[in-house]
This record gives structure tokens, C-alpha cells and sequence, in this order.
């Protein structure tokens, strides 16, 4: 009997080798070029799906600095305030496991909320590039966000901290404002090399939805006063008359 043989079945012929998030990240932030965002949305791994594992890190990480900053700091000003608290037998033990407990079961919620936050803010941005004649995927603008997002949110994590340290605030506040304008500049370029568009529009498609949002909740703000406006001084004269 003869048999025929089959040719030899290979798989993920010829695919790059993957990229990796740090140097995806690196890559980013040193060398802030539309070719580099060209790259690395070019690579099959540049999904949305990455970029949303990404932001779920970063945010727990996030939150979990931010709640144990926080206890920190509420046990601190705790013992200041009531400096015999430490001497109850096991409060001192029972609050510090409780504050503990609420930071790590909290932090996957944060983590949950910053991805649900990051698909929506870059859906929006998705639909006005779109509007403004732009060519590309969601999944690509997603992984480009995503690589903008994460170290700036990681750095912002890492410095709360030291905000808690008076007067160190001032140090770090100038830092991480250079740093959002840097992030802002980097977000419109990905938007430019995603969509390949113009700057304005890729400019228009990053600022005009919040200052849609802006000027929908400043009219929003307006007739609510103008609605309550009567009421609310109503309430102050009946209160100076309360006081005479």
C-alpha cells in the first residue's frame, strides 16, 4: 500500500517575537514619535485586550497604595488625636488587620473601575476620530492609550506617598504636571499615527469631547441654580431670621 504524506503543518509562521510591556512602555515615553506608534500598534499583540489587562494592574496597584496611604495616615492623626487609643488591649492590632483587609479587597475594584473608565474614555476618543475622517481600530488606539496610561498612572501611584510628607508635595506636584502635559502630547501623536489624521484632528478628537462635557454640565450647573436659586435663598432668610 502506498501512502501519501502529508506535508509538515507549522503554526504562527513568521510571527514577530512578542514585545513585551516594559519596552512597549519605554519605547513610548522615550522616544515620542509618530513611527513609534506606527510599531507597536503594527504587532499582532496590539489588542485591546492587553492594553485593558494593563490598566486592571496598574489601577489595583493604584488603589492599594492610595488605601494604605490613607489608613496611614487616618491612624496617625487617630494616635495624635486620642494618644491612650494604643493602650486598649488589641485596638491597636484589630484596626491595623481591618485597614489592611479594606485596602487589598478594595484595590481589585479600583483596578475594575479603571478599565471600565479606560474602554469608555477611549470609545469616546475612538468615535470623535472617526467623525473627523479617521482610519483606525479601536484596538489599536486602546493598546496606544494603554501604553501612554499605565506608566503615568504607575508614577503617579508611587508618588502619594511622598505627598503625604509635608511640604514634599511641592516637589512632586510641578513634576507630575510636566508629566500629564508630556502624557497629553504623547496621547494626541498616538491618536495621529492610529487614525492617520492631521494634528487638529487628532487634537480635536482627544479635547473636544471634554469640553463638550464641560460646557454640558456647566448648562447642566446653571439651570440647576436657576431652578433651586429661589428655593436656596428662601432657606438663607429663614436662617438670618432664625439667628435674630
Amino acid at each position: 500500500m502506498n501512502y501519501q504524506s502529508n506535508p509538515p503543518l507549522t503554526a504562527d509562521l513568521d510571527l514577530p517575537p512578542s514585545q513585551g510591556a516594559f519596552p512597549v512602555w519605554s519605547k513610548v515615553f522615550t522616544k515620542p514619535k509618530e513611527q513609534t506608534f506606527v510599531e507597536i500598534t503594527s504587532h499582532p499583540e496590539a489588542k485591546a485586550r492587553a492594553a485593558y489587562i494593563w490598566v486592571f494592574i496598574a489601577g489595583t496597584l493604584s488603589g492599594l497604595i492610595n488605601s494604605l496611604t490613607q489608613f496611614i495616615m487616618a491612624l496617625a492623626g487617630l494616635q495624635q488625636a486620642a494618644p491612650n487609643f494604643g493602650q486598649i488591649p488589641g485596638a491597636s492590632q484589630t484596626l491595623g488587620i481591618g485597614g489592611l483587609l479594606a485596602a487589598v479587597c478594595s484595590a481589585p475594584l479600583t483596578g475594575l473601575f479603571s478599565v471600565i473608565g479606560f474602554a469608555l474614555g477611549v470609545a469616546v476618543v475612538q468615535a470623535t476620530a472617526r467623525f473627523f475622517g479617521g482610519q483606525g481600530t479601536f484596538d489599536k488606539l486602546a493598546y496606544a492609550f494603554g501604553a501612554i496610561a499605565v506608566p503615568f498612572t504607575l508614577v503617579s501611584a508611587l508618588m502619594v506617598p511622598l505627598n503625604a510628607i509635608p511640604f514634599v508635595a511641592f516637589c512632586t506636584l510641578p513634576v507630575l504636571l510636566v508629566l500629564g502635559l508630556y502624557v497629553l502630547f504623547l496621547e494626541v501623536t498616538a491618536i495621529k499615527a492610529v487614525h492617520q489624521c492631521g494634528w487638529g484632528e487628532a487634537a480635536a478628537a482627544l479635547f473636544l469631547p471634554a469640553i463638550l462635557i464641560a460646557m454640558l454640565c456647566g448648562v447642566a450647573f446653571l439651570g440647576l441654580m436657576k431652578f433651586a436659586g429661589p428655593s436656596i435663598n428662601d432657606m438663607f432668610h429663614q436662617l438670618q431670621r432664625l439667628r435674630q
